[in-house]
């Protein structure tokens, strides 16, 4: 992808450009997810790729499929993309099935395939929810490490994750705890633009999660709450982001969000160009190793 050329002091996008990067033009976005309809007239103009994880002997691979949902989550989710950055080119790599569920092997397998194809920004509205009240398994810890590794490996790849934090008290969510990429709670805010900036160890920004707007099976919309989709709405800012800025660090991307949640009525560009002197990396958390969820 191409950077917009600077035009004016301190490399501000002209007015032309602006608009492109509203729009989230020329960025690539990937959607983990149960696919998308493409039939969907909410996303009748939409730049869609699809594809889905087989298993072939003992390993997930990624592969071209034909459109479609098998439970209309996707479709929601990437209509909320599609919605807020409608220049974004959307790949929906199926990984949920019919119960809306993911294997852990097949979200890890997802997430290489992503790390490898080397998107702007990849939407993960599920994870792996792990009481607090109990303590770790073997397993757990397995799978939270190799999640764990194929995160910072997207992070070192300038690869924008975006996932959802729990929906419950009760749960952390992995991998929306990983401090290497951009978790994201759900909030009671109207404006779909809103974000509001809330550092905990599930999350670190608040997007609208209730009673959102978005497409539903059958060719209509219906109303949906859960991180699931406030995710998105994050993953479009990030869109538009990269589309005014793709030489920003992750870090960078992350500050231009936050600048975006202290500003009403800043734009994604705006805030992109404010983050450009935002220092370029930081550590990413320690994974808990022999701690029980609190």
């Amino acid at each position: 992808m191409t950077a917009p050329p600077p035009a004016g002091p301190g490399g501000d996008l002209d007015d032309a450009a602006r608009g492109e990067a509203r729009r989230g033009a020329g960025v690539r976005v990937a959607l983990v997810d149960s696919g998308v309809d493409a039939s969907h007239p909410a996303l009748s103009a939409a730049a869609l790729r699809h594809v889905a994880l087989v298993r072939r002997g003992g390993a997930h691979e990624a592969a071209p499929c034909a459109p479609g949902d098998v439970s209309g989550h996707g479709t929601a989710c990437a209509g909320i993309v599609h919605r807020m950055a409608p220049g974004a080119e959307i790949t929906s790599v199926r990984a949920l099935g019919e119960d809306g569920r993911c294997s852990r092997e097949g979200l890890i397998a997802a997430l290489r395939f992503c790390v490898r194809e080397r998107f702007s920004v990849v939407n993960l509205s599920l994870g792996i929810d792990i009481p607090r009240s109990a303590p770790l398994r073997p397993g757990d810890y397995r799978s939270l490490v190799e999640l764990y590794e194929v995160a910072d490996a997207a992070y070192t790849a300038e690869v924008v994750l975006v996932a959802a934090g729990p929906n419950a008290a009760a749960f952390r969510t992995y991998p929306g705890r990983f401090k290497s990429l951009i978790g994201v709670g759900r909030g009671a805010l109207q404006d779909p633009e809103a974000l509001r900036s809330e550092l905990t160890l599930d999350h670190e920004i608040l997007a609208p999660g209730e009673e959102v707007l978005a497409p539903a099976p059958g060719g209509g919309e219906r109303r949906w709450t859960g991180t699931s989709f406030a995710a998105p709405h994050v993953t479009a800012h990030v869109a538009r982001i990269r589309a005014a800025r793709p030489e920003l660090s992750i870090e960078a991307v992350k500050a231009a969000l936050h600048e975006l949640a202290r500003g009403a009525g800043r734009s994604a560009v705006e805030g992109a160009t404010a983050a450009r002197a935002a220092p370029q990396r930081a550590g990413a958390e320690e994974l808990e190793d022999g701690r029980a969820p609190a």
